[in-house]
Protein backbone atom coordinates (compact mmCIF):
# COMPACT_ATOMS: atom_id res chain seq x y z
CA UNK A 1 0.00 0.00 0.00
CA UNK A 2 1.11 3.72 -0.77
CA UNK A 3 2.43 5.50 2.03
CA UNK A 4 1.20 9.20 2.56
CA UNK A 5 3.32 11.73 3.30
CA UNK A 6 2.62 13.64 6.91
CA UNK A 7 1.98 17.08 7.39
CA UNK A 8 2.03 18.96 10.49
CA UNK A 9 0.42 21.59 11.53
CA UNK A 10 0.42 23.63 14.53
CA UNK A 11 -0.87 26.45 15.62
CA UNK A 12 -2.06 27.63 18.98
CA UNK A 13 -5.25 29.77 17.67
CA UNK A 14 -7.70 27.34 16.76
CA UNK A 15 -9.40 29.40 13.22
CA UNK A 16 -6.19 29.24 12.25
CA UNK A 17 -5.47 25.61 12.08
CA UNK A 18 -8.97 25.54 10.44
CA UNK A 19 -8.04 27.74 8.44
CA UNK A 20 -4.84 25.89 7.17
CA UNK A 21 -6.54 22.40 7.26
CA UNK A 22 -8.96 24.12 4.68
CA UNK A 23 -6.02 25.16 2.36
CA UNK A 24 -4.48 21.59 2.42
CA UNK A 25 -7.91 19.13 2.19
CA UNK A 26 -6.81 18.98 -1.78
CA UNK A 27 -3.24 17.13 -0.74
CA UNK A 28 -3.19 13.37 -0.44
CA UNK A 29 -1.73 13.81 2.43
CA UNK A 30 -1.81 12.41 5.96
CA UNK A 31 -2.69 15.96 8.58
CA UNK A 32 -1.30 15.98 11.94
CA UNK A 33 -2.70 19.12 14.10
CA UNK A 34 -1.50 20.40 17.37
CA UNK A 35 -2.96 23.29 19.32
CA UNK A 36 0.57 23.33 21.44
CA UNK A 37 4.39 22.54 21.04
CA UNK A 38 3.76 19.95 23.37
CA UNK A 39 0.65 18.34 21.86
CA UNK A 40 2.67 18.17 18.77
CA UNK A 41 5.59 16.33 20.34
CA UNK A 42 2.83 13.81 21.55
CA UNK A 43 1.29 13.70 18.38
CA UNK A 44 4.31 12.83 15.84
CA UNK A 45 6.16 10.38 18.18
CA UNK A 46 6.79 7.82 16.24
CA UNK A 47 6.17 9.17 13.09
CA UNK A 48 7.94 10.43 9.88
CA UNK A 49 6.93 14.10 8.42
CA UNK A 50 7.54 15.34 5.27
CA UNK A 51 6.75 18.68 6.34
CA UNK A 52 6.32 21.08 9.58
CA UNK A 53 3.81 24.42 9.73
CA UNK A 54 4.49 25.96 12.74
CA UNK A 55 3.35 28.95 14.31
CA UNK A 56 6.11 31.38 15.67
CA UNK A 57 4.47 33.36 18.53
CA UNK A 58 2.97 30.37 20.20
CA UNK A 59 2.65 30.53 24.27
CA UNK A 60 4.86 28.25 26.39
CA UNK A 61 7.00 26.56 23.06
CA UNK A 62 7.68 28.64 20.67
CA UNK A 63 7.54 27.78 17.03
CA UNK A 64 11.60 28.23 17.18
CA UNK A 65 11.39 25.91 20.33
CA UNK A 66 9.29 23.38 18.45
CA UNK A 67 10.74 22.98 15.73
CA UNK A 68 14.33 22.34 17.39
CA UNK A 69 12.36 19.35 19.21
CA UNK A 70 11.01 17.99 16.31
CA UNK A 71 14.74 17.41 14.64
CA UNK A 72 16.52 16.96 17.93
CA UNK A 73 16.85 13.27 17.30
CA UNK A 74 16.45 13.39 13.26
CA UNK A 75 20.21 14.33 12.71
CA UNK A 76 20.26 12.25 9.90
CA UNK A 77 16.69 13.24 8.33
CA UNK A 78 15.79 16.50 9.46
CA UNK A 79 11.92 17.45 8.99
CA UNK A 80 11.78 20.77 6.86
CA UNK A 81 9.73 23.69 8.56
CA UNK A 82 7.97 26.22 7.12
CA UNK A 83 7.68 29.01 9.80
CA UNK A 84 4.11 31.22 10.14
CA UNK A 85 4.73 35.20 11.39
CA UNK A 86 2.72 38.16 11.81
CA UNK A 87 5.76 40.35 11.32
CA UNK A 88 8.87 40.16 8.90
CA UNK A 89 11.39 38.64 11.21
CA UNK A 90 14.34 40.28 11.88
CA UNK A 91 17.91 38.73 10.78
CA UNK A 92 18.25 37.38 14.50
CA UNK A 93 15.33 35.61 13.79
CA UNK A 94 15.63 34.59 10.32
CA UNK A 95 19.11 32.87 11.78
CA UNK A 96 17.73 31.24 14.50
CA UNK A 97 14.89 29.83 12.16
CA UNK A 98 16.98 27.98 9.87
CA UNK A 99 18.95 26.98 12.25
CA UNK A 100 16.10 25.06 14.15
CA UNK A 101 15.65 23.79 10.29
CA UNK A 102 13.46 25.92 8.73
CA UNK A 103 13.18 26.22 4.65
CA UNK A 104 10.98 29.13 4.31
CA UNK A 105 9.00 31.93 6.18
CA UNK A 106 5.38 33.04 5.28
CA UNK A 107 3.86 36.41 6.33
CA UNK A 108 0.45 36.66 8.25
CA UNK A 109 -2.04 36.72 6.86
CA UNK A 110 -1.89 33.59 4.60
CA UNK A 111 -2.12 33.70 0.17
CA UNK A 112 -3.19 30.84 -0.06
CA UNK A 113 -2.01 30.59 -3.36
CA UNK A 114 2.05 30.59 -2.21
CA UNK A 115 1.22 28.13 0.35
CA UNK A 116 0.00 25.36 -1.82
CA UNK A 117 2.45 26.21 -4.39
CA UNK A 118 5.18 25.81 -1.51
CA UNK A 119 3.60 22.70 -0.12
CA UNK A 120 3.06 20.99 -3.39
CA UNK A 121 7.32 21.41 -4.09
CA UNK A 122 7.52 19.59 -0.78
CA UNK A 123 4.83 16.54 -1.50
CA UNK A 124 7.28 16.34 -4.80
CA UNK A 125 10.18 16.04 -3.09
CA UNK A 126 8.49 13.34 -0.97
CA UNK A 127 7.27 11.16 -3.66
CA UNK A 128 10.72 11.49 -5.40
CA UNK A 129 12.14 10.05 -2.09
CA UNK A 130 9.61 7.37 -2.24
CA UNK A 131 10.35 6.64 -5.32
CA UNK A 132 13.93 6.45 -4.62
CA UNK A 133 13.16 4.08 -1.35
CA UNK A 134 11.39 2.11 -3.92
CA UNK A 135 13.62 1.27 -6.53
CA UNK A 136 16.29 1.11 -4.17
CA UNK A 137 14.59 -1.62 -2.43
CA UNK A 138 13.59 -3.40 -6.03
CA UNK A 139 17.01 -3.70 -6.85
CA UNK A 140 18.09 -4.94 -3.42
CA UNK A 141 15.11 -7.64 -3.89
CA UNK A 142 16.52 -8.27 -7.37
CA UNK A 143 20.18 -8.10 -6.36
CA UNK A 144 18.80 -11.45 -4.15
CA UNK A 145 16.85 -13.22 -6.30
CA UNK A 146 20.17 -12.70 -8.56
CA UNK A 147 22.14 -14.14 -5.61
CA UNK A 148 19.71 -17.27 -4.97
CA UNK A 149 19.86 -18.14 -8.61
CA UNK A 150 23.45 -18.14 -8.95
CA UNK A 151 23.67 -20.13 -5.84
CA UNK A 152 21.15 -22.70 -7.11
CA UNK A 153 23.05 -22.90 -10.30
CA UNK A 154 26.12 -23.45 -8.66
CA UNK A 155 24.40 -26.08 -6.31
CA UNK A 156 22.87 -27.38 -10.30
CA UNK A 157 26.92 -27.70 -11.84
CA UNK A 158 28.06 -29.39 -8.56
CA UNK A 159 25.27 -32.01 -9.13
CA UNK A 160 25.37 -32.33 -12.52
CA UNK A 161 29.25 -32.69 -12.25
CA UNK A 162 28.94 -35.81 -9.60
CA UNK A 163 26.03 -37.25 -11.89
CA UNK A 164 28.16 -37.38 -14.46
CA UNK A 165 31.13 -38.64 -12.53
CA UNK A 166 28.73 -41.23 -10.79
CA UNK A 167 27.45 -42.45 -14.71
CA UNK A 168 31.13 -42.49 -15.80
CA UNK A 169 31.71 -44.72 -13.05
CA UNK A 170 29.33 -47.03 -13.36
CA UNK A 171 29.12 -46.99 -17.51
CA UNK A 172 33.14 -48.17 -17.15
CA UNK A 173 32.28 -50.98 -14.60
CA UNK A 174 29.61 -52.18 -16.63
CA UNK A 175 32.34 -52.15 -19.71
CA UNK A 176 35.17 -53.57 -17.86
CA UNK A 177 33.26 -55.95 -15.56
CA UNK A 178 29.94 -56.96 -19.04
CA UNK A 179 32.22 -56.33 -22.35
CA UNK A 180 35.68 -57.47 -21.39
CA UNK A 181 34.79 -60.36 -19.63
CA UNK A 182 32.86 -61.57 -22.73
CA UNK A 183 35.33 -60.65 -24.75
CA UNK A 184 38.19 -62.59 -22.58
CA UNK A 185 35.64 -65.49 -23.29
CA UNK A 186 35.23 -64.90 -26.46
CA UNK A 187 38.86 -65.05 -27.28
CA UNK A 188 39.35 -68.24 -25.06
CA UNK A 189 37.08 -69.95 -27.04
CA UNK A 190 38.58 -68.94 -30.24
CA UNK A 191 41.94 -69.70 -29.15
CA UNK A 192 40.84 -73.53 -28.60
CA UNK A 193 38.91 -73.98 -31.96
CA UNK A 194 42.47 -72.54 -33.57
CA UNK A 195 44.40 -74.99 -31.24
CA UNK A 196 41.95 -77.66 -32.08
CA UNK A 197 40.96 -76.89 -35.86
CA UNK A 198 42.86 -79.20 -38.76
CA UNK A 199 42.43 -77.06 -41.70
CA UNK A 200 44.75 -74.33 -42.58
CA UNK A 201 42.25 -71.76 -43.60
CA UNK A 202 40.24 -72.13 -41.01
CA UNK A 203 43.01 -71.64 -37.90
CA UNK A 204 43.56 -68.33 -40.70
CA UNK A 205 40.28 -67.17 -39.91
CA UNK A 206 40.19 -67.75 -36.34
CA UNK A 207 44.05 -65.98 -35.58
CA UNK A 208 42.19 -62.56 -37.83
CA UNK A 209 39.24 -63.56 -35.31
CA UNK A 210 41.03 -63.15 -32.48
CA UNK A 211 43.69 -60.29 -33.48
CA UNK A 212 40.00 -58.64 -33.79
CA UNK A 213 39.17 -59.49 -30.30
CA UNK A 214 42.22 -58.76 -28.66
CA UNK A 215 42.07 -55.18 -31.15
CA UNK A 216 37.90 -54.86 -29.35
CA UNK A 217 39.70 -55.29 -25.54
CA UNK A 218 42.20 -53.15 -25.46
CA UNK A 219 39.38 -50.62 -27.15
CA UNK A 220 37.41 -51.40 -23.91
CA UNK A 221 40.46 -51.35 -22.02
CA UNK A 222 40.84 -47.35 -23.03
CA UNK A 223 37.24 -46.57 -23.40
CA UNK A 224 36.72 -47.71 -19.63
CA UNK A 225 40.41 -46.20 -18.23
CA UNK A 226 39.17 -42.55 -20.31
CA UNK A 227 35.60 -42.64 -18.58
CA UNK A 228 36.84 -43.43 -14.86
CA UNK A 229 40.53 -43.71 -15.03
CA UNK A 230 41.55 -45.78 -11.97
CA UNK A 231 44.79 -44.58 -12.26
CA UNK A 232 43.81 -41.52 -10.46
CA UNK A 233 42.55 -43.63 -7.52
CA UNK A 234 45.75 -45.78 -7.61
CA UNK A 235 48.70 -43.95 -8.49
CA UNK A 236 47.41 -40.52 -8.47
CA UNK A 237 47.34 -37.14 -11.08
CA UNK A 238 50.81 -37.47 -12.44
CA UNK A 239 50.81 -41.19 -13.46
CA UNK A 240 47.16 -40.94 -14.65
CA UNK A 241 48.50 -37.92 -17.11
CA UNK A 242 51.26 -39.42 -18.17
CA UNK A 243 49.29 -42.71 -19.20
CA UNK A 244 46.83 -40.60 -20.78
CA UNK A 245 49.00 -38.61 -23.17
CA UNK A 246 50.80 -41.73 -24.09
CA UNK A 247 47.58 -43.14 -25.39
CA UNK A 248 46.85 -39.82 -27.02
CA UNK A 249 50.77 -39.83 -28.95
CA UNK A 250 49.65 -43.35 -30.19
CA UNK A 251 46.20 -41.99 -31.51
CA UNK A 252 47.03 -38.55 -32.94
CA UNK A 253 50.83 -38.45 -33.36
CA UNK A 254 50.71 -35.34 -31.02
CA UNK A 255 54.03 -34.66 -28.84
CA UNK A 256 54.18 -34.48 -24.99
CA UNK A 257 56.57 -32.28 -22.69
CA UNK A 258 55.52 -33.37 -18.99
CA UNK A 259 57.00 -31.76 -16.20
CA UNK A 260 54.60 -33.03 -13.29
CA UNK A 261 55.48 -32.82 -9.63
CA UNK A 262 54.31 -35.45 -7.53
CA UNK A 263 52.23 -34.58 -4.60
CA UNK A 264 52.40 -35.95 -1.11
CA UNK A 265 48.85 -36.63 -0.44
CA UNK A 266 46.20 -37.73 -2.57
CA UNK A 267 43.15 -35.37 -3.12
CA UNK A 268 40.72 -37.23 -5.28
CA UNK A 269 38.23 -34.82 -6.34
CA UNK A 270 41.35 -31.79 -7.38
CA UNK A 271 42.85 -34.62 -9.16
CA UNK A 272 39.52 -35.34 -11.08
CA UNK A 273 39.01 -31.89 -11.41
CA UNK A 274 42.33 -31.29 -13.11
CA UNK A 275 42.44 -34.11 -15.13
CA UNK A 276 38.79 -33.90 -16.80
CA UNK A 277 40.46 -29.99 -17.34
CA UNK A 278 43.48 -31.40 -19.11
CA UNK A 279 41.09 -33.71 -20.98
CA UNK A 280 39.29 -31.19 -22.68
CA UNK A 281 42.14 -28.97 -23.18
CA UNK A 282 43.89 -31.51 -25.22
CA UNK A 283 40.25 -32.50 -26.92
CA UNK A 284 40.29 -28.67 -28.32
CA UNK A 285 43.98 -29.00 -29.22
CA UNK A 286 43.13 -32.10 -31.04
CA UNK A 287 40.09 -30.54 -32.77
CA UNK A 288 41.23 -26.75 -33.63
CA UNK A 289 45.33 -26.03 -32.69
CA UNK A 290 46.74 -28.15 -35.68
CA UNK A 291 49.29 -28.24 -33.06
CA UNK A 292 52.63 -30.48 -32.94
CA UNK A 293 53.73 -30.18 -29.18
CA UNK A 294 51.74 -29.78 -26.33
CA UNK A 295 53.51 -28.65 -22.77
CA UNK A 296 51.81 -30.06 -19.22
CA UNK A 297 53.54 -29.11 -16.22
CA UNK A 298 52.00 -29.47 -12.98
CA UNK A 299 53.43 -27.43 -9.45
CA UNK A 300 52.35 -27.93 -5.69
CA UNK A 301 52.71 -25.69 -3.47
CA UNK A 302 51.11 -25.09 0.15
CA UNK A 303 48.60 -23.08 -1.08
CA UNK A 304 47.45 -25.42 -3.45
CA UNK A 305 47.84 -26.57 -7.25
CA UNK A 306 48.75 -24.88 -10.80
CA UNK A 307 48.21 -26.64 -14.01
CA UNK A 308 49.26 -25.37 -17.38
CA UNK A 309 48.69 -26.72 -20.33
CA UNK A 310 50.38 -24.39 -23.42
CA UNK A 311 50.38 -25.74 -27.08
CA UNK A 312 52.56 -24.53 -30.45
CA UNK A 313 49.57 -24.77 -32.62
CA UNK A 314 47.21 -21.63 -34.52
CA UNK A 315 46.12 -19.99 -31.67
CA UNK A 316 42.59 -19.67 -29.77
CA UNK A 317 39.75 -17.25 -31.40
CA UNK A 318 39.70 -13.88 -29.37
CA UNK A 319 36.11 -13.98 -29.51
CA UNK A 320 36.08 -16.97 -27.43
CA UNK A 321 38.67 -15.45 -25.14
CA UNK A 322 36.10 -12.36 -24.70
CA UNK A 323 32.67 -14.59 -23.95
CA UNK A 324 31.66 -17.75 -23.08
CA UNK A 325 29.94 -19.37 -25.84
CA UNK A 326 32.14 -22.49 -25.73
CA UNK A 327 30.42 -24.66 -24.04
CA UNK A 328 33.92 -26.93 -23.92
CA UNK A 329 35.44 -23.57 -22.04
CA UNK A 330 31.97 -23.59 -19.63
CA UNK A 331 33.05 -26.97 -18.71
CA UNK A 332 36.35 -26.14 -18.12
CA UNK A 333 35.31 -23.57 -15.72
CA UNK A 334 32.77 -24.76 -13.85
CA UNK A 335 34.99 -27.77 -13.46
CA UNK A 336 37.77 -25.50 -11.73
CA UNK A 337 35.06 -22.95 -9.80
CA UNK A 338 33.43 -26.52 -8.26
CA UNK A 339 36.78 -26.54 -6.34
CA UNK A 340 37.00 -23.36 -6.09
CA UNK A 341 39.77 -22.72 -8.61
CA UNK A 342 40.20 -20.38 -11.47
CA UNK A 343 41.29 -20.80 -14.89
CA UNK A 344 42.17 -18.65 -17.24
CA UNK A 345 42.56 -18.63 -21.20
CA UNK A 346 44.98 -16.78 -23.05
CA UNK A 347 47.02 -16.11 -26.45
CA UNK A 348 50.10 -17.79 -26.09
CA UNK A 349 53.69 -16.25 -27.37
CA UNK A 350 55.03 -16.80 -29.94
CA UNK A 351 51.91 -18.84 -30.96
CA UNK A 352 49.41 -20.89 -29.43
CA UNK A 353 47.24 -21.11 -26.74
CA UNK A 354 47.77 -21.61 -22.98
CA UNK A 355 45.55 -22.59 -20.25
CA UNK A 356 46.34 -21.96 -16.67
CA UNK A 357 44.07 -23.57 -13.88
CA UNK A 358 44.88 -23.07 -10.20
CA UNK A 359 42.88 -24.53 -7.53
CA UNK A 360 43.32 -24.34 -3.31
CA UNK A 361 44.62 -27.36 -1.05
CA UNK A 362 41.10 -27.81 0.56
CA UNK A 363 41.16 -26.57 4.81
CA UNK A 364 41.34 -29.25 6.88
Amino acid sequence: MKELPNILLVDDISSNLIFLKIILKGFDANIIEAGSGKEALEKIEGHSLSLAILDVQMAVMNGYELAIEINKNRLSECVPIIFLTAALPNSEQIIAGYEAGAVDYIIKPLNRKILISKVQIFLQLFQQKQLIIENHEELKRTELEIQRAKEQMELLNRHLINAREDERADISLMIHDELGQALTALKIDLSWLRENADAKSFSQKLDTMITITNDVIRKVQRISSELHPKLLTDLGLSDAIEWYCEEQRKRTGLQFDLFLEDSDHLDFQKDLSLFRILQEALTNVFRHAHASTVTISIKHEVSGTFMTIVDDGIGIDPEILKGSGSMGLFGMRERARYCNGILKLDQNSPTGTKVSVFIPNQKI
